[in-house]
C-alpha cells in the first residue's frame, strides 16, 4: 500500500488481508477509509477474474458499499433486478417484489458479473491510496504476540511480514483458514449446478430472478441486460474435464422455463458444487475469516458474496475502532457471534430453497406448489421474502440459537436490528437523506422522543447529550417520518453500531446511556494532547478519509451535536 511497509518505534504494523475478491477488497477499502494501515495480497497476477461468479448484489450489500462510493458505480454498469419470480412445470407460483421495500435507497437489486463488481470496488480501493500486491500466502506463524506471514511473490522470493491483524478472505480454499489450523464443518449432500453466462435470444424477463422447478430439477434465470443472462441448472453429475456447453443449457431452458429461449455461445461455463459448510470459528486470536474462506453454501438466493460483504463491513469497523482506540478490544469478539449465526441461517435457508427445487415425488411438488401460492396470495411470502432475499433481516441479537435470530411478527426494533439509517465516509449515498446519516466509524446516538416532543423531552434530550463523550454523535430523531412503527410511543435512547444495527435500546437517561455505550465497546479514553475537534461533513478528500469522518444529515434535525457535531479526529 502507499502506507509505510516497515514500521518505526511505536508505529503500529499494517492489517494483512489475504484475498482480492470482492470480501478483501471491501475490507482493505473500509480499513483505508478509517486510517488504517493495511496490505493486500493476492496469488493471481490476472487482476480480477476475468468471468463471472457472484452475479447479483442485493440491496443490504448496496447499502454497505456505498459507504465506500461503490454502490452507484454499479448500479449504472449493471441491470436493475425488480422482482423474484417462483415457477413450477411452466406455471407461476408467486413472486417477492423488491421494489416494494420502503426502508432502503435501494429497492431493487443489480445483476453484474463479479469481474465488474472487482473492478468498481478495486477503482474505490486506489481512491483510498490501496493497491493490490501479487504474492501466495505459505506460512503463517501466530506463536507471537503478532501474526507473522509468509508470502512468496511471482519471482519467488520471500517476504516475512508481521502484522496486527491478518484476514483471511481467499475462497473456499482458503490457505489462512488452512494455516491457523481452523476447520470448516458441515454436513449435507453436494448438489451440483451447471452455471453459464451468454446470450439468450427470446422473450426472457428483463428484470426478474426467475426460478423455475420441475421434477427433472432446477432452473435460475438472472438478466444481465442487452439479452444477456445468467443460466444454472441441477444437474446429476458432470465427470468431463470441459465446462458444460450450450446445447445442455438449452435442452433444460426448453424443458423448465416459462418463456422460450434459444441459448447462444456461452461467454462461460463451469459446474458448481453447492455445499453446506461454515467455519468452526471465524476468529483465532488476531487472525480472521471473512466470506467464502468463513462459509460455503448453495448458490439459490445468489447470497454468497452479498454475505461475504456483510463479514467485510462488521470486521472492519471493529478492527478499525480498536486500531484507533475508539473502541475496546473486546469487541472483536463479538465478530464470530454475530456473523457465525448469520452465516449459518443463510446456510439453513439456501439449502431449503435448493432441496425445494429438486422435489420429485408428487406429494412434495403439491405441498412445495400449494405452499408457495398459499403465501404469495396471502403476502407472507413478500412479507418475509423480501427482506430475507434483500438481507435486511439479518439480526445480531443476544441468541444461543438460530430459532433466536428469526424475526418476529411485528415491525418493532430490538437490539441487534438493522435500522433504516446509513453511513458514508465521503459524499453521502444518493437517496439516503430520507433517514438519518450515522458515523461509519464510532458508535452513534439517535435519541426518539415517541408521542411527545414536550418540554420534558427537550430537557432530557439536553442532558443526555451533555452526559455522552464527544465523540459520540447525537442525534435527535423524533421528526422523521417512518420510525414510529419501529420505535413506539415511550422515549427511547440507540446506540447504533457504524453498520445500523443497534447496539443497545435505552431510557433517555445519562447514566443509562453512558452505560449502555460503555457496554456497546465504545472506548471512553480522553482525547490525545493536542487532539481537535472538527465538524462531521461529507468534504474528506477521497485519497485518504481520516478515521471518524461521516456525512452530515441532508434532511433537517430538531437537534443534533455534530455538525453542529463535533467528534475527536483520532
Amino acid at each position: 500500500m502507499t502506507f509505510p511497509q516497515r514500521e518505526g518505534p511505536g508505529e503500529r504494523r499494517p492489517v494483512l488481508v489475504v484475498g482480492a475478491g470482492p470480501v478483501g477488497l471491501v475490507l482493505a477499502t473500509e480499513l483505508l477509509a478509517q486510517g488504517v494501515a493495511v496490505r493486500l495480497v493476492d496469488h493471481s497476477a490476472a487482476g480480477p477474474l476475468q468471468h463471472s461468479r457472484a452475479s447479483v448484489v442485493w440491496p443490504r450489500s448496496l447499502e454497505l458499499l456505498g459507504r465506500i462510493g461503490a454502490s452507484e458505480p454499479l448500479i449504472e454498469l449493471g441491470n436493475r433486478l425488480d422482482s423474484v419470480q417462483y415457477y413450477s412445470d411452466k406455471r407461476h407460483l408467486g413472486a417477492i417484489e423488491m421494489s416494494r421495500l420502503a426502508d432502503t435507497p435501494y429497492p431493487f437489486g443489480v445483476v453484474v458479473p463479479q469481474d465488474t463488481t472487482e473492478e468498481v470496488i478495486r477503482t474505490r480501493l486506489a481512491a483510498y491510496g490501496g493497491e493490490i500486491e501479487f504474492g501466495s500466502l505459505t506460512g503463517l506463524d501466530t506463536s507471537g504476540p503478532r501474526p507473522v506471514a509468509e508470502v512468496r511473490r511471482a519471482d519467488g522470493t520471500v517476504e516475512q511480514i508481521e502484522a496486527e491483524y491478518v484476514i483471511g478472505a481467499d475462497g473456499a480454499h482458503s490457505a489462512v483458514r488452512r494455516l491457523a489450523g481452523i476447520e470448516l464443518l458441515g454436513s449435507g449432500n453436494d448438489v451440483l449446478f451447471a452455471i453459464g453466462d451468454g446470450p439468450v435470444a427470446g422473450d426472457l424477463d428483463q428484470h426478474a430472478l426467475v426460478y423455475c422447478y420441475s421434477r427433472s430439477g432446477a432452473l435460475g434465470i438472472a438478466p444481465f441486460g442487452g439479452g444477456v443472462y445468467r443460466l444454472a441448472i441441477s444437474v446429476p453429475d458432470w465427470r468431463e474435464e470441459q465446462g458444460p456447453p450450450p446445447q445442455l443449457f438449452q435442452r433444460f431452458l426448453d424443458e423448465r422455463s416459462p418463456r422460450p429461449g434459444i441459448v447462444g455461445e456461452l461467454d462461460w461455463s463451469t459446474i458448481f458444487r453447492a455445499r453446506r459448510r461454515v467455519a468452526e470459528t471465524m476468529r483465532a486470536g488476531r487472525v480472521f475469516l471473512a466470506g467464502d474462506a468463513a462459509h460455503v453454501f448453495s448458490a439459490a438466493g445468489a447470497q454468497g458474496m452479498n454475505t461475504g460483504i456483510q463479514d467485510a463491513v462488521n470486521l472492519a469497523w471493529k478492527l478499525a475502532g480498536v486500531v484507533r482506540g475508539a473502541f475496546e478490544p473486546g469487541i472483536l469478539d463479538t465478530y464470530d457471534s454475530d456473523r457465525h449465526l448469520a452465516a449459518e441461517r443463510i446456510v439453513l435457508t439456501t439449502a431449503k430453497q435448493t432441496s425445494w427445487g429438486l422435489f420429485k415425488r408428487r406429494h412434495e411438488l403439491a405441498l412445495r406448489d400449494a405452499t408457495v401460492r398459499l403465501a404469495h396470495r396471502t403476502g407472507v411470502l413478500q412479507r418475509f421474502g423480501a427482506p430475507l432475499m434483500a438481507q435486511h433481516d439479518v439480526s445480531y441479537r443476544p441468541a444461543e440459537s438460530l430459532r433466536d435470530t428469526l424475526p418476529g411478527l411485528t415491525r418493532r426494533i430490538h437490539v441487534g436490528d438493522r435500522l433504516p439509517v446509513f453511513a458514508a465516509h465521503d459524499d453521502p449515498q444518493p437517496g439516503a437523506e430520507r433517514w438519518p446519516s450515522i458515523d461509519p466509524g464510532r458508535l452513534t446516538l439517535l435519541l426518539w422522543a415517541g408521542e411527545r416532543q414536550d418540554a420534558a423531552w427537550l430537557s432530557a434530550r439536553e442532558s443526555v447529550t451533555a452526559a455522552v463523550p464527544d465523540d459520540v454523535p447525537v442525534r435527535d430523531i423524533s421528526a422523521w417520518p417512518g420510525f414510529a412503527p419501529l420505535l413506539g410511543t415511550a422515549p427511547r435512547a440507540l446506540a447504533v453500531r457504524p453498520d445500523g444495527h443497534v447496539a443497545a435500546i435505552v431510557a433517555p437517561e445519562p447514566t443509562a446511556v453512558r452505560t449502555a455505550l460503555r457496554r456497546a465497546g465504545s472506548s471512553f479514553r480522553t482525547a490525545a494532547p493536542g487532539t481537535a475537534l472538527r465538524a462531521v461533513g461529507p468534504s474528506a478528500p477521497a485519497g485518504g478519509a481520516a478515521a471518524g469522518t461521516s456525512s452530515a444529515p441532508a434532511a433537517p434535525e430538531p437537534h443534533s451535536r455534530h455538525g453542529g457535531t463535533e467528534e475527536l479526529a483520532s
